[in-house]
């Protein structure tokens, strides 16, 4: 039998589910920016990690860190030999502005030609899903071994940013797969390298002592 033949079907398979998964998710307004309501961050966060432990991730545990909404921090252990994939996502969203101006309520799911719009349906709750979704295609036993790593806050800003450099053996992984870039088209799925990454610029400027007339100097 055709392998991807196979898997092909068992995701067909799947997509209902899964698409019920991601419209629970939407439908749950987790804006982590201060003044909004503590309470649907959590909801979101129960939701996704209660997912992912019926897609075979047994170990989960909650990042719960001072001043940021908490991280699902998951593991699947790799088989003998075999690599680590980190798996990046995150389940908060940014408020949802002026309403009047959405073609659909923002946290009402709506299907359209194809697409599923509100809140968050892109970034980043269908790939957290995507994640999910490749996790119960191979069985809950994936042939790698897998940590998950889903936060609340990245939206907003966190003390997740430097988290990770402190405690890099929680991290350790052969590949990272960061699901919330876009596709050149749909139905095309599109690798994106070496996107990731920060660069700080110091600039010196020294100046005279004094001011000076523009017309003398």
């Amino acid at each position: 039998m055709d392998l991807r033949q196979d898997l092909g079907g068992t995701v067909d398979g799947l997509m209902p589910e899964l698409k019920a998964i991601l419209g629970q998710l939407v439908s749950i307004p987790s804006i982590a920016f201060p003044d909004y309501p503590k309470a649907n961050v959590r909801r979101a966060h129960d939701l996704v990690a209660e997912e992912l432990r019926k897609s075979g991730v047994g170990e989960i545990r909650v990042l719960d860190l001072p001043g940021t909404s908490p991280v699902i921090y998951g593991r699947i252990p790799a088989p003998e030999g075999a690599p680590t994939a980190l798996l990046y996502g995150h389940y908060d969203v940014q408020p949802s502005g002026d309403e009047s101006l959405w073609h659909t309520p923002p946290f009402t799911p709506t299907e359209q030609d194809g697409a599923i719009y509100g809140r968050g349906a892109a970034d980043c709750k269908a790939n957290v899903v995507a994640h999910i979704g490749a996790l119960r295609a191979s069985g809950g036993k994936p042939p790698v071994g897998v940590t998950v790593v889903i936060e609340g806050q990245e939206e907003y800003g966190s003390v997740f940013d430097d988290y990770p450099a402190e405690h890099p053996e929680l991290f350790q992984a052969d590949a990272l797969l960061i699901c919330d870039a876009g596709n050149i088209r749909a139905g095309q799925p599109t690798l994106v390298t070496a996107l990731r990454g920060v660069a700080d610029v110091f600039v010196e400027v020294r100046t005279l002592a004094a001011p000076v007339h523009s017309g003398q100097w």
